[in-house]
C-alpha cells in the first residue's frame, strides 16, 4: 500500500544518502498519474522541488493539454516549474533513431542541463550587505522520476527478449549517480497502488492516449503479453520482481569473484597494463569473465567473441573499442588507451647548481618524476676511475655540450638523431623499429632535447654528438627508473 508512511519508509531504505529536507529535487512530471502522485508526495513532505515538464510535441492538442495541466498543478501547489518544448520527430529523423530513443535522449539531456543550472544558482553567494560574509550552503540537486514496479517488470522482459547478461535482468536501478544524480522513489510500488493513492487524495491527472496503442514494444508487453501470462501465472509481476532481487545478490557475488580473478592476473609490464595470455586462458571462452574485464575499457557485449580470438591471434593483432585497444604482444594482452598522454617538460639548469652547504659540492643530483618513469640527473667530474654503466637506462653526456634548458618530450615521426657510434643521422622512427618494440611501448618513448638536437632517446641510445671524450671535464649522468 502506498501512503506517506510507506513512502518515507522505502525512501530511508533505498536512499540513505539523500535527505528529503536537505536536497533540491527536480521532479520529472508528465501529468500522468505516476508523476502527479510523486509530486504530491514530495510536496506533502515539504521537500524543496522544481517541476520539470518536457513537451515532446508528438500528440498535437494532447501535448498542449498536458503542458497546461502540469502548469496548473504547479500553480495549485505553489511549486516552481520549468518547461522544455522540443521537436522530437525532427530530432529522431535527423539522428536516424526511433521516437522513443529520441525522446529519452532529449529529456535526460535537458534534465542534466536544468540540474546544472539549479546547482549554480544554489552555489550563488548572497549579495545583500547583511549576508555578504556568510558562506553559501548549497543543497545537492537530485532528479526524481516516477518509475514504478510495473515499469520494472516490463523492462526486465524487454531485456530478456533482446538478449542480456545477468545485469540486464536485475531491472531498473532505484538509485544512480553515474551520469545524473537521480532516484526513483516509486519503484517499490505498483501501478494499482499509485492509482489508489491518487483516488484517496482526490488527485486528477491526464491520460496519454498513446499508452493504449501497441505501437511500442513496452506497450505491447504491458497491454497484451502480461495480461495473457497472468491468466496462467496470476502473480507474474510479483514473481519477476522477487527474481530481480535474487539476481541482484547473485550479480554481486559474480562481480566480486570476477574482479578478484582479474586483479590477481594484472601485470604492469613497462608501465602498460597487461594480462598474461596463459592466465587469461584459464577462463578462455567464458563471456562472464571476459565482460567483467573489458566493459570498463569501452568494449560492447557484441565484441566478446572477437576479444576471445585475440588470445590466439598473431603478435601485434588487436581489437579496438572507442577508448582502448587490446593488443596481443609477447604472450601478453596489453590494454592501451587510444588517448595516450604526451610528455612535454622543460628542465632548467638550476637543478644542478652546487649546494654550497654540501660536503661534496662537485657532485650534484636531482630527481624528476614523469608519467613514464623517474629521471635522476647527476653532475659529476670525469676521471679515469669513472665506471660507465652500459645499461641503456643510463646516459653519460658531455655537460659542456648541453644547451639549457633541456626539453623532455614524446618523440615525433619527423625526429632524427645520430645514434652513438654512427657517423650518419638516422630517422628515429626507423631506429625504434629496429628495436622491435611493441606499438604501445614505442608510443611511450621520450627524447631529451638540447636546443634543437636530441641528446638522448630516453632508455635506449644517446646521440653521438653528446658522448663523453677523454678531455670531457664535467659529465651529466642521467638514469631512467621505469615504473614497475
Amino acid at each position: 500500500m502506498l501512503n506517506l508512511e510507506t513512502f518515507k519508509e522505502y525512501w530511508d531504505k533505498a536512499f540513505p544518502d539523500v535527505r528529503l529536507r536537505r536536497s533540491h529535487f527536480v521532479l520529472a512530471v508528465s501529468g500522468g498519474v505516476d508523476s502527479i502522485v510523486l509530486a504530491h508526495l514530495m510536496h506533502t513532505v515539504k521537500a524543496k522541488c522544481t517541476i520539470a515538464h518536457v513537451n515532446f510535441q508528438l500528440r498535437c492538442e494532447e501535448s498542449i493539454r498536458d503542458e497546461q495541466f502540469v502548469r496548473d498543478f504547479a500553480g495549485q501547489y505553489d511549486m516552481p516549474i520549468k518547461v522544455h518544448a522540443c521537436e522530437t520527430a525532427k530530432y529522431a529523423e535527423t539522428y536516424k533513431m526511433g521516437i522513443q530513443q529520441a525522446a529519452r535522449e532529449i529529456r535526460y539531456a535537458w534534465f542534466g542541463a536544468l540540474m546544472q543550472e539549479i546547482t549554480l544558482a544554489e552555489h550563488e553567494i548572497p549579495s545583500t550587505t547583511e549576508q555578504s560574509n556568510l558562506a553559501p550552503n548549497p543543497k545537492p540537486v537530485v532528479l526524481l522520476t516516477a518509475h514504478h514496479a510495473n515499469d520494472n517488470v516490463e523492462t526486465v522482459l524487454m531485456q530478456l527478449f533482446r538478449g542480456t547478461g545477468i545485469h540486464g535482468l536485475t531491472g531498473i536501478p532505484a538509485r544512480r549517480t553515474d551520469v545524473l544524480n537521480m532516484a526513483r522513489p516509486l519503484l517499490n510500488f505498483s501501478k494499482d497502488e499509485i492509482k489508489a493513492y491518487a483516488a484517496e487524495n482526490n488527485l486528477s491527472y491526464v491520460e496519454d492516449s498513446s499508452n493504449e496503442k501497441d505501437d511500442y514494444t513496452r506497450n505491447l508487453i504491458r497491454n497484451t503479453l502480461l495480461p495473457k501470462v497472468a491468466e496462467v501465472y496470476p502473480m507474474v509481476s510479483e514473481n519477476i520482481i522477487a527474481t530481480t532481487e535474487r539476481l541482484k545478490e547473485a550479480e554481486q557475488i559474480v562481480v566480486d569473484t570476477v574482479n578478484t580473478f582479474w586483479k590477481k592476473g594484472f601485470k604492469f609490464k613497462k608501465g602498460i597494463p597487461s594480462i598474461p595470455i596463459p592466465y587469461w586462458n584459464k577462463v578462455k571462452g567464458n563471456a562472464t569473465y571476459t565482460w567483467g574485464l573489458v566493459k570498463q575499457y569501452g568494449f560492447k557485449p557484441q565484441q566478446i567473441e572477437e576479444v576471445h580470438k585475440i588470445l590466439d591471434a598473431n603478435k601485434g593483432a588487436y581489437i579496438a573499442s572507442s577508448t582502448h585497444r587490446l593488443i596481443n604482444w609477447e604472450d601478453q594482452i596489453q590494454i592501451v588507451s587510444n588517448f595516450s598522454e604526451k610528455v612535454y617538460l622543460t628542465i632548467d639548469k638550476t637543478i644542478l647548481e652546487p649546494n654550497l652547504a654540501s660536503s661534496h659540492p662537485d657532485t650534484v643530483s636531482h630527481t624528476i618524476q614523469t608519467i613514464y618513469g623517474t629521471l635522476q640527473f647527476e653532475r659529476i667530474k670525469n676521471s679515469s676511475a669513472l665506471a660507465i654503466d652500459k645499461d641503456p637506462k643510463y646516459a653519460y653526456l658531455d655537460a659542456d655540450k648541453i644547451e639549457w634548458p633541456l626539453l623532455l618530450r614524446t618523440w615525433e615521426p619527423t625526429d632524427y638523431f645520430y645514434p652513438l657510434g654512427m657517423p650518419k643521422k638516422k630517422k628515429l622512427n626507423q631506429f625504434l623499429g629496429s628495436l622491435k618494440l611493441s606499438p604501445s611501448i614505442k608510443s611511450k618513448v621520450t627524447v631529451l632535447c638540447s636546443g634543437d638536437r636530441i641528446s638522448w632517446v630516453v632508455g635506449n641510445r644517446i646521440d653521438d654528438r653528446f658522448k663523453i671524450k677523454p678531455n670531457t671535464e664535467i659529465i651529466l649522468k642521467i638514469q631512467l627508473q621505469e615504473p614497475k
